[in-house]
């Protein structure tokens, strides 16, 4: 990761000016709108080699500070989150045109590679059983998750191009044939994207209660909420520690064909929300960049979210 020594504070969030540049993603009914009161000129860096990167302003050589696990890399998970979000939030425009899936094993399965092959040969069954049944092969944006123990399992957003079928529980066990399965419909929510990112990030607290107490003990650092399960009753939950589960450089994220990549586009501040307009802004926020022990302030940067559907 590269370590340019600078800081990112939250502020008091005031609306850009119209003039500013912006970038425009758009996700069906979610627009995110993203400006910086500086636009960056290039690159500050440039990578030699796995190991070194040449800080282009000075000419010094530096050494990447490589992280053991996805929770050091704060950035990545960051952008990473926010791609399985905006996938999920451009695909799929009614809840009931997809079901939220989990697969998990019996046993503590801790192989990736065999959690990557054995989707691949359940999604292929699961196709002949689509067919066998006069369903159409939905699209899937799946992602891998670690639990507590140590051991994976996937969740999948399987979308069809109308209303989801039925499909019992018991069928779905029976193509995966590895251990628990869950087949969930996803109801009364308009940025099933922001909910479902979320869900991968935290983790329950009684969960932390499988892994060893030094690592529990730095894990209970996190912030901790409550919030409600699928049955109505209140959980703790810690924030972001299912995060610290992940092993450095992992796809965690994989998808079929036909799943559409959010559109991009850049304009001013003032012509975006123009474009955005019609729909209502359900949340916005700013930051300031700043250099180490300095309160000098390099950039400010907002972003702002805005959902038609409200």
């Amino acid at each position: 990761m590269i370590n340019l020594n600078v800081k990112i504070e939250k502020q008091v969030y005031s609306v850009p000016e119209d003039s500013r540049i912006a970038k425009v993603t758009e996700m069906n009914h979610i627009t995110k709108i993203q400006t910086c009161a500086v636009k960056n000129a290039g690159p500050p860096c440039q990578k030699v080699d796995k190991d070194h990167y040449v800080d282009l302003r000075s000419g010094e050589l530096f050494v990447y500070n490589h992280s053991e696990t996805r929770a050091e890399y704060a950035e990545g998970i960051a952008r990473t989150l926010e791609n399985i979000r905006n996938l999920i939030n451009c695909n799929v425009s009614e809840p009931d045109a997809c079901r939220w899936v989990t697969l998990t094993y019996a046993e503590n399965m801790q192989d990736t590679k065999r959690l990557y092959e054995d989707f691949h040969s359940f999604w292929k069954r699961f196709k002949r059983w689509c067919v066998s049944k006069g369903f159409l092969i939905p699209e899937y944006i799946s992602v891998i998750e670690p639990q507590g123990r140590g051991a994976w399992h996937v969740h999948a957003f399987f979308i069809w191009s109308g209303k989801a079928p039925f499909i019992e529980n018991k069928e779905l066990r029976r193509l995966w044939s590895h251990g628990f399965v869950s087949v969930k419909a996803v109801k009364d929510c308009d940025n099933i994207g922001a909910y479902f990112s979320a869900y991968l990030a935290d983790m329950p607290l009684s969960d932390l209660e499988k892994i060893p107490a030094q690592e529990r003990e730095e894990l209970l650092k996190l912030p901790i909420s409550e919030k409600t399960d699928s049955e109505g009753f209140p959980k703790k939950i810690v924030k972001g520690a299912r995060l610290h589960f992940y092993p450095s450089g992992m796809n965690i994220v994989r998808r079929s064909r036909g799943i559409k990549d959010p559109e991009i586009s850049w304009t001013t501040y003032g012509e975006a929300k123009k474009k955005a307009s019609s729909a209502k802004l359900t949340f916005s926020d700013s930051y300031a960049i700043k250099l180490e022990d300095s309160t000098k302030i390099l950039n400010t940067y907002t972003v702002e979210y805005y959902n038609a559907k409200r």
